[in-house]
Order: C-alpha cells, then structure tokens, then sequence
C-alpha cells in the first residue's frame, strides 16, 4: 500500500509544527526534525474512517459506544500483532499517555514519593513527576561496551538505588524514545525482578510499539511477563504514533489486573472524557485496517535508518541503529562542536532537532532526530550532521 509523501513546500504551508515552529536564527526554513510526527499522509483507511465520521457528522461529545469499539479493536491488534490476548473490558480510554502518567503518579503512588526515569528519556517524562510535587531520580542508562553490544541497556543497579531511595513508580518506555531501543523480554523480565522487590508500578510507555523496524524483532509488553508483573504495570499505547494522527488524542490504558484496574477506575476513570470522537474513529480503523500500510511505513523509516548509518560511518558521530519508533539519538561528544549539537544544526545546517541536555542530565552532547520523513531528507539530514563536524 503506497505512502504518501509530502514535500517540505508542503509541510510548511500546511503549517506543520514540525516544519514551521523552529527556523534558523537568521529566519530561514528548516529541515523538521524534532517533533515526534511523519511527514507522511495518514493510511487511507484512517483518513477514510475520520472523514467519513465529520461528513456523518459525528462532531459531537463522545458516544457511549466508542470506547467499547476501541477497546475491541485494540484487543484485535494485540492480538494480531503480538500475539497478546487480552479481554478488551481490561482497556480503559485516555487522551493520550501524559494524561496517563499524570493520572498514575498522582493517584496510584504515594504522595510525594519519588519517581525513577531511566534517562536519556521523553523529555515530560523528567519534567511531570516534579510539577506534581514528585522528586525525579535519573538513572543514566549503560551505554557503548557497558550495554551487552545492545548499544544502550538500561542500568538495573541504578533503577533499584532509586527504588531503595522510596521510588513509587518507575518509567519505562519500549520501544525507547530516543535511543530506538526495543526491550527485550529477557532484559524485562530482569527489570521485573528488581521491581518485585518493592511496593512499586512501573508506567509502560509503549506508545511506539507498533512501530517495530525489523519483522524479525519481537516486542513484548511488560504486563505480558506474568500475572505479577501486570499486577504493577500501568501500560499506555496508542494509533497516534504509527499512523500519523498524533493530534487527535485518543489513546489506551491496558489493565489486566483486576485490582489495580479497580484502582484505575475509581481514581482515573474521568480520563476517558479527553479523548477526541474523531481521533478514536482513527485509531479503531488503525488497528483493524492500517496494517499494510503501517508495514510499509516501517519499511520506509528501516530504510532511512539505513542511509543514516551509512552516511555516519566513519564520522565521530556516535549512532545506534533504532530497532524500534523512528526517533534517533545522536552522540557528538567526540565531534568537537562548539555548542550543544542541536543549536549547531540549527544555525549552521538548518535542521530542527532536540537537544540532548532536555532528555536528560549528562546528554549535552546528544541530540535526538526523527527519521519519519522521505529518504531525500533523510539523506539531506545525515549530511548537515556531517557539515557541522
């Protein structure tokens, strides 16, 4: 199922956050490449679903009906894509995963309690727990020889002093926003066992699960490892990142514990009123008829991946190949900049990336980039990296 493209004159005319929020310091256009959204058209499918509610005219308050039919068809996809059965009355509907955390710290921990974030991290992720009066403890994550040749792992000993330290909830996000990470379930499991040790959650952000690069690579959801392990997991996913719909909030809480869904539901139930009428027509027909394209979306950003690496090879940039989602982490710490990489690319080579010392303490020299655009800027976007050396 082909992908549709648009160009940058596009993008910017349209006004995408991506291509027009950020621009060179003299006011000249940049490449988009910080804000976590495609440059690609939604499936067809999707489009058609959303479309054909507004010319229906279902542009009202949320129906009683449209949960249910996301819960069912999140359940579907699941099982489709993951092998992962679930009883679709164990999903809840929120806006989006920030609701969900917010929601997780502020009614299922104690108060005050301190919240582990394995960094570099989704920067909201290191910048919530405190605006909810909830101290962060950064664990900086192994990395280069110290990550068992996964390029990044994440540090269990320093996930466990933060636990010890009266951490109510870890954070974890898998596929792993930026390094590209995908978890396996093995390095879950052993995350698992240091957690079960303590009187803690562990909120999994899986927003960017159906986005896995290689069919070869198996993901698997932490609450999946057993019934104990779902009995402190809160996990989050949603359509919004794999089809390109972002901007209609609609994502899922998956419970399958009864108690901590007991929990959920009498604290956290009025989150289901956030989510968008339209955004969950989307995700339903997301999950039940954008396979074939999500597939080849996948396809796109694996080979983009590719062109980036190629073009890196050999430069001092420090570049893991993403297993999972299309945002990358780029390392310049051996490139000798004068600032922080992503002011660099901005002002010298005109694109728009994150900078690292925003997704956590210690990545300064780090700056993380989206790949979900076409392969020209792709390959546009590997050699402004290199121009800046």
């Amino acid at each position: 199922m082909p992908v549709r493209f648009f160009t940058d004159d596009h993008l910017r005319e349209a006004g995408s956050l991506k291509w027009t929020g950020m621009s060179r310091p003299d006011g000249g256009p940049v490449i988009g490449a910080w804000v976590a959204e495609m440059d690609f058209a939604t499936a067809p499918a999707v489009a058609d679903a959303m479309k054909g509610a507004i010319d229906s005219g279902l542009l009202g308050y949320q129906p009683s009906w449209l949960a249910g039919a996301v819960a069912e068809a999140t359940a579907s996809f699941q099982e489709e894509r993951f092998g992962w059965s679930l009883d679709p009355d164990h999903i809840r509907l929120v806006a989006s995963v920030l609701p969900a955390l917010r929601a997780t710290i502020e009614h299922l921990t104690a108060p005050g309690s301190p919240v582990v974030v394995p960094t570099p991290a989704y920067m909201p992720f290191l910048t919530i727990p405190g605006e909810l009066g909830h101290p962060v403890i950064e664990v900086p994550s192994r990395h280069g020889d110290d990550a068992d040749g996964r390029g990044w792992a994440l540090d269990l000993d320093g996930i466990r002093a933060g636990l010890e330290a009266g951490a109510g909830l870890v954070v974890v996000c898998n596929p792993w926003n930026p390094t590209g990470r995908v978890l396996t379930r093995a390095e879950l499991a052993a995350l698992d066992a240091v957690v079960a040790d303590y009187d803690a959650l562990v909120f999994a952000d899986e927003i960017h699960s159906p986005l896995i690069l290689d069919p070869a690579t198996a993901f698997t959801s932490y609450a999946r490892l057993s019934p104990e392990a779902a009995s402190r997991a809160v996990t989050a996913t949603a359509a919004s990142k794999g089809w390109n719909i972002a901007g209609l909030p609609s994502a899922q809480v998956i419970l399958p514990d009864g108690a901590l869904r007991e929990r959920w539901d009498e604290r956290a139930a009025h989150l289901s009123h956030g989510a968008t009428t339209i955004g969950a027509i989307g995700a339903i027909a997301a999950y039940r008829h954008g396979i074939d394209w999500l597939d080849e979306v996948c396809a796109i950003v694996a080979g983009n991946v590719a062109i980036v690496a190629d073009a890196l090879a050999g430069s001092p940039i420090d570049f893991t190949r993403p297993e999972g989602t299309y945002l990358t982490w780029w390392g310049f710490a051996d490139a000798g900049l004068g600032g922080a990489p992503a002011d660099e690319l901005l002002s010298r080579a005109g694109v728009a990336a994150n900078a690292g010392r925003a997704l956590g303490a210690g990545y300064e020299q780090w700056a993380r980039i989206n790949l979900a655009c076409s392969p020209d800027a792709a390959a546009r976007i590997a050699e402004a990296a290199l121009s800046i050396l």
